[in-house]
């Protein structure tokens, strides 16, 4: 009785392992018994395309016989042929060259027309000349030098304790871009004196300026213009 009581737990699960041995037992059991069936026959497939079925070609419709009738033959209808006449007898009459007096005198003298004249033909008017065009380089040139003109009569020497001081002399290249009605656009500086202060005078000149409006035959097709002058400026000369 010890004995039982030391293995108590052992014996309280061996029921559960009997069974589950049972189980895996008869598990396995049948797995063995299953076995898969191989056919070893080879199975051959064709493909094959259905054949068209051929139908027969349709026989053309019979075309019905047409009587043709007889046509009458007409018969030739003879001609009488005409009898011959008998010759008339021709009596020559004597031709003269004499007028005869009645019909010279019943006939007027024919009225001798007069030759007419022919008409002068019309005498052609020579072509105006055409009026000389005026030379467009000329023109430019002339506004060109009226715009210097004006830009160095307008011109200011630099006043100013900084100009008395160093009373600068020198020449400014500026440059400045015309609209065709003579509006100013921009303008600048080509080649500087050397000096703020002229450089300075000529800028104010620029804008100072004047301008008229271009010729009409001068710089076609352009809308502005650039121009460029050159202002010199002396002490004491204004």
């Amino acid at each position: 009785m010890p004995f039982f009581f030391r293995f108590r737990d052992a014996l309280a699960t061996l029921p559960s392992a009997l069974i589950l041995a049972i189980l895996i037992f008869a598990g396995i059991q049948k797995a063995v018994k299953i076995q898969p069936h191989v056919d070893d026959s080879l199975v051959q497939i064709a493909l094959t395309e259905p054949e068209p079925p051929v139908t027969a070609p349709t026989p053309p419709a019979p075309v019905p016989l047409q009587e043709v009738k007889p046509q009458p033959v007409a018969k030739p209808t003879q001609q009488q042929s005409p009898r011959p006449s008998p010759p008339q007898a021709v009596t020559a009459t004597p031709v003269s060259n004499t007028p005869n007096p009645e019909v010279a005198a019943s006939t007027p003298p024919k009225a001798i027309a007069a030759p007419i004249a022919a008409p002068a033909p019309p005498q052609e008017t020579p072509p105006p000349a055409p009026a000389a065009k005026p030379n467009n380089a000329s023109i430019e040139a002339s506004y060109i030098s009226k715009l210097r003109a004006h830009l160095n009569s307008i011109k200011r020497y630099p006043t100013g304790r900084e100009a008395s001081q160093q009373r600068p002399q020198g020449k400014v290249k500026v440059w400045f871009v015309l609209n065709r009605d003579g509006t100013l656009v921009e303008q600048g500086i080509d080649e500087s004196s050397n000096s703020m202060l002229l450089d300075e005078a000529a800028r104010k000149t620029i804008n100072r300026a004047t301008f008229t409006a271009f010729p009409e035959s001068s710089w076609a097709g352009e809308a502005t213009h650039r121009f460029s002058a050159e202002l010199e400026f002396i002490p004491g000369a204004g």
